[in-house]
């Protein structure tokens, strides 16, 4: 996540740097260095704000929007999947880590998320045009 992103998110959560701070369990400073760029976001951080957005725009996401669905996840994998377990896969990117059948097809190089996953880029893009 980029500085203007976080900024941008933050803005599209209705949140001042107070706010956002509060809610986020950390000190203005920490959100104000976030967008100067002056720090680096945590992974927790970017997390708690994904789902937040996600959630606030839940209504944009049909039954239908389940990773298992759109991968085509077949079921001895989906077996061992948290976000099956949960019967959500809408926020799988949030419940499995990099233990994603997608995340782990998809890896053109070491270190790729869940963010990096086609699934989620196309629910992010939804949400942020």
């Amino acid at each position: 996540m980029t500085q203007r992103e976080f900024a941008d998110f933050r803005v599209r959560l209705k949140r001042t740097q107070r706010e956002m701070a509060e809610l986020l369990g950390v000190s203005l400073k920490a959100v104000e260095s976030y967008e100067q760029g002056w720090r680096r976001i945590p992974a927790n951080i970017e997390r708690i704000l994904y789902f937040l957005l996600f959630k606030m725009n839940q209504k944009l996401f049909g039954r239908r929007d389940r990773c298992w669905l759109e991968i085509k996840c077949p079921t001895a994998v989906r077996a061992n999947c948290p976000a099956w377990m949960a019967r959500e896969g809408l926020y799988c990117w949030f419940l499995t880590g990099k233990m994603c059948r997608a995340v782990k097809n998809e890896r053109p190089a070491r270190g790729m998320s869940c963010f990096d996953c086609t699934f989620f880029k196309k629910r992010l893009k939804k949400i942020i045009g």
